[in-house]
């Protein structure tokens, strides 16, 4: 019996935290992404290290780069936070910064490695680097 009651009790709690209207809203927004910058070529063992410029200002602020990767490319997706998503009446200052911000690939990578940065509504960001 007690096993039930906890059981209906998690239920309601998790339906209750499902509806919450004092829960913190998705705020995750795709940042744009002006400029990826990566070498022609790379050493078969080195690392590659790429660099994104990203969109930030106004209530917007960068928070992650989520990374698809295989042998031969990788897609990246730069993360930010827009403090103004879900609330009302919010004033964001109306400017706009780029920032550099790196990510990092090891080996072991194919005879060349395809790098895409994804950026929602935009064409894709994309660059082939040789590995010798």
């Amino acid at each position: 019996m007690k096993r039930f009651l906890f059981g209906i009790a998690v239920a309601a709690l998790g339906a209750a935290s499902a509806c919450n209207p004092f829960a913190p809203h998705d705020q995750s927004v795709v940042l744009s992404v002006t400029k990826l910058d990566a070498p022609a070529a790379i050493s078969s063992g080195a690392q590659l290290t790429v660099v994104l410029t990203v969109a930030v200002g106004g209530c917007t602020s960068f928070d992650h780069i989520a990374v698809v990767r295989s042998a031969s490319s990788a897609d990246l997706v730069a993360w930010g936070i827009d403090g103004s998503k879900g609330k009302t009446g919010v004033a964001c200052p109306a400017f706009i910064a780029y920032e550099p911000h790196s990510y990092t690939f090891d080996p072991p990578f194919q005879s060349s490695f395809t790098v895409q940065v994804d950026r929602g509504r935009l064409s894709p960001l994309v660059t082939t680097v040789q590995v010798q």
